[in-house]
């Protein structure tokens, strides 16, 4: 079983919903019958109280190219992510983004390109997404007939926007429609009352009713072994484990006899039993808001939103606040920074809309020997409210943190950790938190008499991030300088923070031996290039740590190392300093928050720590033989080595 829950981006989720529910509307016939049989249909539905409103979002500028399995001149019919895809630049073979404005190296090799003129886009009051179609431009693939004109698109995808609403609820009918285009309102006057629908007296300006409009988050599940959505039939979970979800006794059959049998759910079942049951402990944190945002239907979007954060480092936990080519690649990152950084205050790009920074140092150092455990220490320690989300971003310098003062000095007691005057650390296979490599400052604020130099390697770094440094250091006022690149340590003991970056990992084996090594929310299993990191790990024998998003990456993490160094792991431990935002599994229920757990690595030939007092016995766990790499993850690694060639020819 494989499962990608913390470790995709949200924005692919969101692109196989809108298509799925899209093709699943957009397929049938558009003759004059169909139409009447469905607008008689609409005005039987109960009514709607709520504002709904249509969108229309012109699009002059960007094209796609599309090489999709299945496809007929062109058009996508099959997935448009796949298994593998974690990333949207895993996409590079199936979509190429294009720009209508600049000269272009063109399509990949099959694929059509793909313009979309216009974007509609129907919600709710509220924000919820009903519905969404496509008007396609010049350049798009060929149509079998004319494409119909927009106000009949419209008409048409309001229709099946009632009938089957892609966000949430059952089939209705708004009393009243609101348009935001003023042309498009003007069309549809005298066609909406064929559906029952009232048009607002004028065309709505801005995005919303109201100024706390926003797209909530969207995650409408769907089936484990076929992928169908929520919106497609009826999903239950397992009755036994009820961790994963499924659309049919005959998905649930073929995933309970799955090949190999240790792959199957029959295999894995007794065990998610009990990480389903982890949900209580995941949930039990201080925070005021410690309800909303670990409940299984949490609306990330809406939270951020509703507390202005929508800006800084608060960018990587939402869909709609992006970097402007949103990571595709369009114009390269020659500019590229770790993270948005000002002279005097590491902490700047956490603070909300019209509200305070971070300072960067604490009114009184912490107390000798005395380190915290948990966020309610941390909180009243920092001066925070517990009614302040800091602790979402947070997460990855007091996990740090927490490795340093509390595991490693238990694991490896003959490091000394906690009487070293400064320490190295390399953080590998980095996700976003290489962007925001700045508020790992935090570790000086904790540890102020401690020199420490951190390393980031591989993972998302991209080229242009190879070989930049930063040196932060604390100054006379309090405040912190920022020295661009490589500088002298400052005297009189003062501890300061080296930021290195790397977008290879080759460093791992050269230069001085790191006194550790930290990964975050790792994913053995998913990325292929563990397969290579972890033998490297077995060979250096440096105290690794590495964070996880769930109890069963763990596990399955476990069983890659095994296969990889022949190696294991040491025993998950609940992480007190995890991000409090729940992760909504689309195929399954289990809880899932980034860095929940963490463990240590146990390397071959019995370094790596001692091993813990033998417990209960686990249910069998499941042997790595399911974590082969599949055919299509050794294809993506080939095409990924070939691109690789090309630029260094």
């Amino acid at each position: 079983m494989e499962f990608v829950t913390g470790y995709r981006a949200e924005v692919l989720d969101l692109a196989e919903l809108l298509l799925g529910w899209h093709r699943l509307q957009a397929g049938g016939p558009r003759d004059g019958h169909h139409q009447r049989r469905q607008e008689g249909h609409v005005r039987r539905l109960p009514p709607d109280p709520a504002l709904w409103l249509l969108h229309l979002l012109p699009n002059p500028r960007l094209a796609l190219g599309l090489a999709l399995p299945g496809g007929a001149r062109g058009e996508p019919r099959g997935r448009l992510c796949g298994e593998d895809a974690l990333q949207l630049r895993d996409l590079q073979r199936t979509v190429t983004f294009l720009r209508l404005d600049e000269e272009d190296e063109g399509l990949e090799t099959g694929q059509a390109l793909v313009h979309v003129q216009h974007l509609l886009l129907v919600t709710d009051e509220h924000g919820t997404v009903m519905g969404l179609d496509f008007q396609l431009g010049a350049g798009a693939p060929p149509q079998p007939a004319a494409p119909p004109p927009l106000e009949q698109l419209a008409l048409e995808l309001l229709g099946r926007s009632m009938a089957c609403p892609l966000g949430a609820g059952e089939p209705r009918r708004p009393r009243l429609l609101a348009v935001g285009d003023p042309a498009l309102h003007k069309l549809l006057e005298p066609l909406l009352p064929r559906l029952g629908v009232r048009l607002s007296p004028g065309p709505m300006r801005g995005w919303g009713p109201r100024p706390a409009f926003t797209f909530p988050s969207m995650r409408v599940r769907a089936c484990h072994v076929c992928k169908r959505h929520g919106f497609q039939g009826r999903l239950a979970p397992c009755q036994q484990c009820r961790a994963v979800l499924y659309c049919s006794e005959r998905c649930r059959a073929a995933d309970w006899a799955r090949s190999p049998e240790d792959a199957a759910h029959r295999a894995w079942c007794p065990r998610m039993a009990g990480y389903v049951a982890r949900a209580r402990q995941l949930a039990d944190l201080p925070f005021s808001f410690a309800a909303e945002v670990t409940g299984d239907g949490f609306n990330k979007e809406g939270f951020l939103a509703a507390r202005g954060l929508t800006r800084g480092y608060w960018a990587h936990e939402s869909m709609l606040v992006r970097a402007p080519d949103y990571g595709v690649g369009l114009g390269g990152r020659k500019d590229w920074t770790p993270g948005p950084l000002q002279s005097g205050n590491p902490f700047e790009a956490l603070r909300p809309e019209g509200g305070a920074a971070l300072p960067p140092t604490s009114p009184e150092p912490p107390a000798p020997r005395t380190y915290f455990s948990s966020w309610r220490e941390y909180y009243a320690w920092r001066g925070l409210p517990l009614g302040s989300p800091l602790a979402v971003l947070l997460s990855y310098p007091l996990s740090v943190y927490y490795i340093v003062t509390q595991l490693a000095p238990r694991h490896f007691p003959e490091l000394n950790i906690l009487n070293k005057q400064s320490l190295k650390i390399h953080i590998v296979e980095t996700g976003k938190e290489s962007d925001m490599a700045p508020l790992f400052w935090e570790l000086s604020v904790l540890l102020p008499h401690v020199w420490l130099e951190l390393l980031f390697l591989g993972g998302i770094l991209p080229p242009e991030a190879d070989g930049q440094q930063l040196l932060l250091q604390r100054t006379e006022t309090q405040g912190v300088r920022v020295w661009p690149g490589p500088a002298p340590k400052a005297k009189g003991g003062r501890g300061g923070l080296q930021l290195k970056f790397c977008a290879q990992p080759t460093p791992l084996l050269q230069g001085p031996r790191p006194d550790l090594v930290i990964g975050f929310n790792s994913g053995f299993a998913l990325k292929d290039t563990w397969l290579s990191a972890l033998p490297r790990l077995q060979a250096l024998r440096v105290p690794a740590y590495f964070t996880e998003c769930s109890e069963y990456s763990c596990a399955v993490d476990e069983a890659t190392v095994s296969m990889a160094t022949g190696g294991s792991t040491g025993p998950p431990h609940v992480n007190p300093f995890r991000s409090p935002f729940r992760q909504a599994g689309v195929d399954n229920a289990m809880p899932w928050y980034a860095n929940a757990f963490i463990f240590h690595l146990l390397y071959k030939g019995g370094a790596g720590g001692p091993r813990q007092p033998p417990g209960p016995a686990p249910p069998p766990a499941p042997s790595p033989a399911h974590l082969e790499p599949s055919p299509a993850r050794a294809r993506r690694k080939e095409k990924r080595q070939n691109r690789g060639g090309r630029r260094r020819k």
